[in-house]
């Protein structure tokens, strides 16, 4: 029986009785047609499932046999499975699982390493020094030292501006949420009902972004004191 583990699979034991069910046409082999119905239903489940869940699988294919079938109007038919894993797949089910966990422990320490690494490459203080430091063998091997280290520099500024942009591409559009905003406030000018609040709005957002005159206060007019 098929298991959703590519190139495993579970052993099935399958029981199934049938009856006619008085529609025309006859039954050259009503065992045959009802034991390929039955073993279709159990397989069509049992594909959903890795061969380490056999007991859910089997409830599952039994609550599905549990309706008698009726896809050929000859006769109907019901049945019910068993299920059980060999030791053989059950141990290569367990080193496929053991090999999984490894590769997902390592792509999870690669991840960390590589994230890491773009936090220090990106760090004002640390970055620049860090990769002058990565490469100092190279700046002062046989050559011209200058050349060398201008060749890092450089690199390190191509490498960190790819980093930057690649950075920006991943946030959300700001631009995007202010045109919205913009368009919510026109949409509320037009409103009689939201008019008013809307005129508000944009006064505090004026008040806010506009400072007033130097030596102006909220209480009008200053005088001076002689």
């Amino acid at each position: 029986m098929p298991s959703a583990d590519h190139a495993l699979h579970f052993d099935a034991v399958i029981t199934h009785r049938w009856e006619p069910s008085g529609a025309s046409g006859s039954i050259l082999h009503g065992d045959a047609v009802a034991r390929s119905l039955v073993r279709d239903v159990a397989a069509s489940v049992a594909e959903r499932y890795s061969v380490v869940q056999a007991d859910d699988a089997e409830a599952a294919i039994n609550r599905e046999l549990s309706t008698p079938i009726r896809s050929d109007s000859r006769l109907s038919v019901s049945g019910r499975t068993a299920l059980s894993v060999s030791e053989e797949t059950s141990a290569a089910a367990q080193r496929r699982e053991a090999a999984v966990q490894h590769e997902q422990v390592r792509a999870a320490a690669e991840l960390a390493r590589l994230e890491a690494l773009r936090e220090l490459l990106l760090d004002r203080r640390l970055g620049l020094a860090w990769w002058v430091d990565r490469y100092a063998d190279a700046q002062f091997a046989v050559g011209d030292p200058a050349a060398k280290t201008r060749s890092v520099l450089t690199a390190f500024g191509l490498l960190t501006d790819a980093l930057r942009a690649d950075m920006a591409r991943g946030r959300p559009d700001e631009n995007a949420a202010i045109r919205a905003r913009v368009e919510e406030l026109l949409a509320a000018f037009h409103d009689p009902a939201t008019r008013t609040r809307a005129i508000d709005l944009l006064d505090t957002i004026l008040q806010t972004l506009v400072p007033p005159p130097l030596g102006a206060t909220s209480g009008g007019e200053t005088g001076s004191a002689a």
